[in-house]
This record gives C-alpha cells, sequence and structure tokens, in this order.
C-alpha cells in the first residue's frame, strides 16, 4: 500500500545529506548517503496531499499553532504514547536542536554545567561551545549487551555545584538504547535529588524495535514530570526535518514560562505554514504508514545485523532497541578513525556518520541511518564487502 521501494535522488536541491556527494562529483544512482538523520524514503500520501493542498491556496502569511493543531499533537501522544498532556503545554520550536540551545540559555548561565552522555548526538556539544557552557561529559558503558548508564558518574556530575541541566536522548542517539522505566527512574531521581533539570530529546521516540517499549521520561511521576522539558517532533517519524517544526512540551508552568520568554523573543510565536499543515496530518492520519515503515526499518535492520554477521564477524553492532540508526564498531578493520573515513567514503562508496564525531568514545565506529529503500542498502553493503575483499582487511 505504502512506498518504501521509489529512491528520489536528491541532488541539486539543497539536500544537506546529499551534498558530500555532489562535492565528490558521486553520479553512480546506487550510492546514497547514510549520514544525516533524515529518511530517504517517499512520506505518507496523506501528507503530500494536504501540503498540496495548502501549497495552491497561495496566501502564506505568519503563521501559529490552532486549537486543532494542539488538539493533533495531544492526540498522537496519547493514542502512541501514553502521555497525557494539556494542549497548553505545547511550544512550537523550529526544531528539537533549536529548543536544546534556548533552554540551554533560559536554564543555564555561562560558565554552568551542562550533563550529557556520550558518545553523543554533535550539536549537543556545539551549542553548549557557543554559548559558553561547561560541557560535562557521562560516558555510557559499554557491554557485548550494549550500551548501559553509568548512574555513579552521574550522580557525581549532577552533585557538582554548577552543574544545572542534563541533555537526556531517549532514545539514544548514536547507540539506539531505549532505556528502561527502572532506568529513567534512576536518572530522574538523580537531577531531582541534585537540584538538575532535564531536557530529555524524545524526537526519535515513535522508532521503537519489536519487544521494546519507549517510556516518556514525563509520564513516570509529578516530580518528574515537574522537573522535565521533552522536545518531540514529527520531523523524524515522517521525514520532515526540512519543514523546520517540533513541539517542546513543558508541564511546569514556571519553566514553561521562562522557555517561552527566550523563544518567544527569537520567534515572535511563529512557526512555519507547511510545517504545521505537515504536522497536524501526521498525527490525525499518518498511523498507518507509520506501522508500515517500522515493517520495513525491521527488515533493513535484519538484513544488516545477518550480512555484518556473516561477512564481518569481528565488528560488534549495538543491539537494535530504538531509532532508525545502526551503530557499528568497525576497528576490527584496523585503520585510524581518518584512514576508515576514507576508505568507506573513496573505496566502499559508503558516506556515513564517522563514529569520531559522537566523540572520543565513537572512534572506530560507523552510525548508518537504515532509512532507506532496500535495494540501495543492500547494494551498499556488498560495496564495502568488496572494498574490504580488495584491500585484504581484517574481518
Amino acid at each position: 500500500m505504502y512506498d518504501f521501494t521509489t529512491l528520489r535522488p536528491r541532488r541539486g536541491i539543497g539536500a544537506s545529506k546529499w551534498q558530500p556527494l555532489e562535492r565528490a562529483g558521486v553520479a553512480d544512482p546506487d550510492v546514497i548517503p547514510f549520514s544525516i538523520a533524515d529518511m530517504d524514503l517517499i512520506t505518507a500520501p496523506e501528507i503530500i496531499s494536504a501540503l498540496r493542498e495548502a501549497a495552491e491556496f497561495g496566501v502564506y502569511g505568519y503563521t501559529s499553532m490552532d486549537e486543532a493543531y494542539r488538539s493533533a499533537v495531544a492526540g498522537w501522544m496519547r493514542r502512541r504514547h501514553g502521555w497525557e498532556i494539556q494542549p497548553g503545554w505545547i511550544i512550537n520550536a523550529f526544531g528539537v536542536v533549536h529548543a536544546v540551545g534556548q533552554a540551554v540559555q533560559a536554564f543555564t548561565q555561562p560558565g554552568e554545567g551542562v550533563i550529557f552522555q556520550t558518545p553523543a548526538y554533535p550539536p549537543f556539544l556545539r551549542i553548549l561551545q557557543a554559548t559558553g557552557r561547561t560541557p560535562l561529559s557521562n560516558p555510557l558503558l559499554r557491554g557485548e549487551q550494549g550500551y548501559t548508564l553509568d548512574f555513579e558518574a552521574l550522580e557525581a556530575l549532577c552533585a557538582r555545584p554548577d552543574a544545572k541541566l542534563l541533555l537526556f536522548c531517549s532514545p539514544h542517539n548514536p547507540t539506539g538504547r531505549v532505556w528502561s522505566e527502572e532506568e529513567l527512574r534512576r536518572v530522574a531521581d538523580i537531577c531531582a535529588r541534585n537540584g538538575v533539570l532535564l531536557f530529555s530529546d524524545e524526537i526519535h521516540f515513535d522508532f521503537i524495535a519489536p519487544v521494546h517499549r519507549h517510556t516518556v521520561l514525563a509520564t513516570l511521576d509529578e516530580q518528574t514530570r515537574d522537573n522535565c522539558i521533552v522536545g518531540t517532533s514529527a520531523s523524524k517519524t515522517f521525514n520532515l526535518a526540512g519543514l523546520s517544526t517540533a513541539n517542546i512540551i513543558i508541564p511546569n508552568d514556571t519553566l514553561r514560562r521562562r522557555f517561552r520568554a527566550k523563544t518567544d523573543g527569537y520567534t515572535g510565536g511563529y512557526t512555519g505554514y507547511f510545517g504545521l499543515t505537515a504536522t497536524r496530518t501526521a498525527y490525525e492520519k499518518g498511523e498507518a504508514w507509520l506501522d508500515a515503515l517500522l515493517v520495513h526499518l525491521d527488515g533493513n535492520f535484519r538484513l544488516c545485523r545477518e550480512f555484518l554477521a556473516q561477512r564481518f564477524p569481528s565488528v560488534w553492532v549495538a543491539p537494535w532497541e530504538g531509532t532508525y540508526l545502526l551503530w557499528a564498531d568497525f576497528s576490527c578493520l584496523g585503520l585510524t578513525p581518518e584512514e576508515q573515513e576514507r576508505f568507506m567514503r573513496d573505496e566502499a562508496g559508503l558516506f556515513l556518520d564517522e563514529g569520531y564525531i559522537f566523540g572520543r568514545e565513537g572512534a572506530g565506529f560507523e552510525r548508518m541511518v537504515l532509512a532507506c529503500p532496500r535495494l540501495q542498502l543492500e547494494r551498499a553493503l556488498e560495496r564495502l564487502d568488496q572494498a574490504a575483499a580488495r584491500r585484504g582487511l581484517p574481518r
């Protein structure tokens, strides 16, 4: 019913993900990028129809949320995540990363500490550097079965008098961990006891693997609800990142007023006409498409996991729990991070996100976006196998 096989090459339209291919002069139609976390899949037809109708209307003036939009967001949170929210808790932003930057400035002062888990989503560190905050790294612990939180180290960081905010990725990017309710309660308790505010980036929360369950941080209890900001968006779920629309949900009135004072000063309270249209349509009419997409993604992950287990048995692959990101340790190839990047790009024709950009804990890793047509994924994996064979690299 839905099309997850058609590839729309995005050369020449300003697509950030595809520009490295353009700069490298890659013309092979089978070579696509697997780097920046948006999808090379066509979005739900219901959204395309709604955007076409909105475009044909012909008047694109200043736009802000209305009650129908807020109701659509609240309905999605209730149906998909068991979270009853009040429409007034929602604040629009141009993206979750934009909202993180605003939260850092609204709730911390220059020089104060902001905690984050590493390997970390790169914009977190860039925001802290740009705003003069002190980055406080809480490295995840890696075991054969995947990653876990280092609660002892987190407790020590939160106890620092300069620590004011935790940027928490749930599900975690890039490792794909879906935190258990018990883990979330421990994080929330540590933050509450030490007066550290939580910003929970849950932009990937609609992508959860079978047998796993995502818990929205704010649903744990009243104390946690009042000490957190939850960043959400339809951008990952429905491939709408270019429309720059996010929903930041803040139950606590005081926190919400402080955050809004910062964001409205920059945006005037307006947001994008097409982003609102697409998001509302997605949340009202997009569930069947998403359910079909999750089946497709599960197949892509199975393909990758089995291929790597057979052809590259020494490559460690993080268990898939959530997101549409593969996180794999290729250090067995015996290359430096720079050599590995050149090998992947120039010899295997793979444009990936190199692990080192996520911090030193990511050295030797590759992050690969699997939200793409399966044929292009199969051909990319075969190119990797052939390139490694030509070089005689260890597997």
